[in-house]
């Protein structure tokens, strides 16, 4: 156990009285609180297994949502003193693996608000495997037939060689692409490793989710007379071939073993037989620790680093992508700048490439979407002609993020398209995977539900294998965002029940909060409110909710949809009317948008309705000035209700149809059924039957799923006097209510249909 872990385990049992924020818990453990969630979250993860407990469980350490940690094991106070082993043997255990979820730091963007509600869609910004998506039974990669997958080795020394266990991945590699070889990225197996630590188990799942050609796995022995590296080369279902390397040195007795191997694929093997640069091991050091986000280790490694060696860029290079993986962004860029200012492309044309390419990462993450642009476009023209597919996979792929943030989809999706085969060709399932994502956050930006649930749905099939909890997450949260447009409620439900799985294995806060706040969606939709409420309470208690204005405007928004269905409208515009003015940035749009639609109509329903009318006006000068096509149903809709209010019926009609036709063109079912339940319920009010039949009409598809729409059916009917028709429209209803009131008018048999055309009040046309 680590001293942090020991002082996270320790703190906690301390204060087992009361749950312990995050901050108070940094604070203890660090020093400080100014800590990346991510690390806190490895720590906490570490102190679960030690404590043999796990995120499922939560039997020892229970997450408090948008808060905490708090102790709950039972624990008895023992004030024996407890005589300390003497000379305790070193551990021969090796270095653990990182799962997934803290593998790759996340940030959570919501580039889009759906006409449907707060449908924010999500990609994933990586460190080194960068944005991305997938599909159903997931396509496996075809790989180019040479890839080559290096598992972690088995290392027989003392402790203080277990850095070799993952260190010599990227060291093997290193050597084997050098000489041409195409090596799968190292994250894609450790992440398998997480779940198959036996090298046997290990191998099957390598070859089930990653179908290199070959699998390299090593040995490193240390002997008296100096170290003894074995690799093994085994095709899948072929006889396996070893290789044996002995030297003074580690390295260089691996460089022998992986130069015979080479010689036998008959590929040049010079390089990979030559003496060990000084600075090799350091960067095989620091690459180990980096594979598992032991931060705290590769920041030391680097402190450790010979100041003659301090210059080299490799290791500047090493030092920008630590600072990156702890998201110190401002600190990666600053790095980096350094670093290419004296760096000529010539001189490592690679090297140079790798801190391009990371550049532009960085400044994607940063929201400087141009010179994310043009650092991708630069790192692509460095590595032309270069055997080297995942970098340039990955630098497709942060162009096409990058592009998207500029509102190029089409040049986004075709950067993505280039992305996808570049990763294929380098065995990059996770990498692949994450381009799945992407796609599928900009389907869902283009209005394109169907498509962008297709690729999400691939994406948590890649996924899964890995254990890849963040973007699991993602892909399950995006899911539930996907079926809430295309009004398929009880999928969106499915889809948050499996995302419920991965909390307390989420490292970061704001994942943990995305799969809280789409469950409670999920559940009001389907009128679970009790439940939906209780989870909309407990993020709204979070303590850092004021610093995230789009997390606090959708949870207020939810909560107060519900309000105005309990018949509660003073407490919905008292949730989000103070949100409109703080919303004002453009990426909080649709945000504001929907506190803007849930003020109006609170405002009507306490019959409000000059500032109704007042907010209406508010908004269209917003939206005029905000220029968003994607919000024209809904625009049309509210200056629709308004002049329904006033009782301009010419004018809603004009209105209804023209949010009908907006609606329809970009042909998203849920922002279909809103206007047409609202236009239908106008017309069944005003008595104008003839005309409410065949807007009601477009319900009909949705009616066995959306209560809403399967109330308008039985308003419809019970018009029109069709008893048997209104009988089963109304089980249907009562099947859909969940916990919410049928309203009581609905519920009264209808009398006997009076024949002749159905017309309007005197009066009202």
């Amino acid at each position: 156990m680590s001293p942090r872990v020991f002082d996270c385990i320790a703190y906690l049992i301390e204060h087992r009285d009361r749950a312990v924020g995050r901050d108070e818990l940094m604070a203890s453990v660090w020093g400080r609180a100014d800590i990346a969630d991510t690390q806190l979250g490895q720590v906490v993860l570490r102190a679960r297994r030690a404590a043999g407990d796990s995120g499922d469980a939560q039997l020892a350490i229970r997450t408090v949502v948008g808060f905490g940690y708090r102790w709950v094991a039972e624990t008895v106070e023992d004030d024996t003193d407890a005589a300390l082993p003497a000379d305790p043997a070193p551990d021969p255990a090796p270095v653990p693996v990182a799962p997934a979820a803290r593998r790759v730091p996340l940030i959570v963007l919501a580039l889009l608000l759906v006409a449907a509600g707060a449908l924010g869609w999500t990609v994933h910004n990586g460190r080194q495997a960068d944005p991305t998506p997938v599909a159903a039974a997931p396509a496996p990669v075809v790989a180019t037939g040479r890839t080559i997958a290096i598992t972690p080795a088995r290392v027989d020394a003392t402790a203080e060689w277990d850095w070799l266990r993952l260190g010599a991945m990227e060291l093997i590699a290193g050597r084997l692409r050098g000489a041409g070889q195409i090596v799968i990225p190292s994250e894609n197996v450790i992440a398998l490793a997480q779940a198959a630590p036996d090298p046997r188990a290990l191998a099957d799942a390598v070859h089930a989710a990653l179908h290199p050609r070959w699998i390299v796995a090593s040995t490193f022995l240390k002997a008296d007379a100096g170290w003894i590296v074995r690799l093994q080369l085994r095709a899948h279902g072929h006889e396996t071939r070893e290789f044996q390397g002995q030297a003074d040195d580690a390295i260089r007795a691996a460089g022998l073993a992986t130069a015979q191997l080479l010689a036998t694929l008959g590929a040049p093997a010079d390089a990979a037989a030559a003496p060990p640069d000084a600075l090799e091991e350091w960067l095989s050091r620091i690459d180990a620790a980096v594979l598992v986000e032991d931060l705290d280790s590769a920041r030391q490694l680097l402190r450790n680093v010979p100041e003659a060696m301090r210059t080299r860029p490799a290791l500047r290079l090493r030092q920008a992508e630590v600072d990156f993986t702890a998201g110190q962004n401002e600190a990666a860029a600053a790095a980096l700048q350094d670093l290419l200012d004296g760096l000529p492309a010539e001189s490592d044309v690679l090297v140079h490439a790798r801190a391009v390419a990371l550049t532009a990462a960085v400044q994607v993450r940063l929201g400087r979407a141009a010179e994310a642009e043009h650092s991708a476009t630069k790192a692509l023209a460095l590595l032309e002609g270069h055997d080297a597919p995942a970098l340039i996979g990955k630098s497709f792929m942060r162009r096409g993020v990058a592009r998207a943030r500029l509102g190029r989809a089409d040049e986004a999706l075709a950067d993505l398209a280039q992305a996808r085969i570049a990763l294929q060709l380098a065995g990059d399932t996770l990498g692949i995977a994450l381009v799945e994502l992407n796609e599928g956050a900009l389907s869902g930006i283009r209005n394109q539900p169907a498509e962008a649930l297709a690729s999400f749905v691939r994406a948590e099939a890649h996924f899964r294998p890995f254990g890849a909890s963040s973007e699991l997450a993602i892909a399950l949260t995006n899911q539930v965002v996907a079926h809430r447009a295309l009004l398929q409620p009880d999928q969106a439900l499915a889809a948050s029940e499996r995302s419920l799985a991965l909390l307390g294995h989420l490292a970061n806060v704001e994942s943990t909060q995305l799969v809280e706040v789409r469950r409670a969606q999920a559940l009001a939709d389907v009128g679970q409110w009790r439940e939906a409420e209780a989870r909309l309470d407990s993020l709204a208690r979070a303590p850092d909710l004021e610093q995230q204005l789009e997390l606090a405007a959708t949870v207020a928004n939810e909560r107060a949809r519900i309000a105005l269905a309990r018949g509660q409208p003073e407490v919905a515009l008292g949730l989000v009317q103070p949100l409109i003015e703080r919303l004002t940035a453009r990426e909080f749009a649709g945000n504001r948008l929907e506190c803007w639609e849930t003020v109006i109509r609170a405002l009507h329903a306490l019959d409000r309705d000059a500032e109704a009318a007042t907010a209406a006006t508010a908004l269209a000068e917003w939206a005029r000035h905000a220029d968003d096509r994607s919000f024209t149903a809904r625009l049309r809709l509210v200056e629709a209700g308004q002049a329904e209010r006033a009782g301009r019926f010419d004018e809603a009609d004009d209105r209804y149809g023209a949010a009908l036709a907006a609606a329809g063109q970009e042909g998203v079912p849920a922002d279909i059924a809103q206007v047409a339940i609202a236009y239908a319920t106008a017309l069944l009010a005003r008595g104008d039957i003839t005309r409410a039949v065949p807007v009601a009409g477009r319900l009909d598809r949705y009616a066995s799923r959306s209560y809403d729409a399967a109330v308008v059916q039985v308003r419809l009917y019970r018009a029109l006097r069709q008893a048997e028709a209104w009988r089963r429209a109304l089980d249907n209803a009562r099947a859909l209510a969940g916990e919410r009131p049928i309203p009581a008018d609905l519920a009264i048999e209808p009398g006997a249909l009076v024949i002749g055309p159905a017309l309007p009040p005197a009066g009202q046309r």
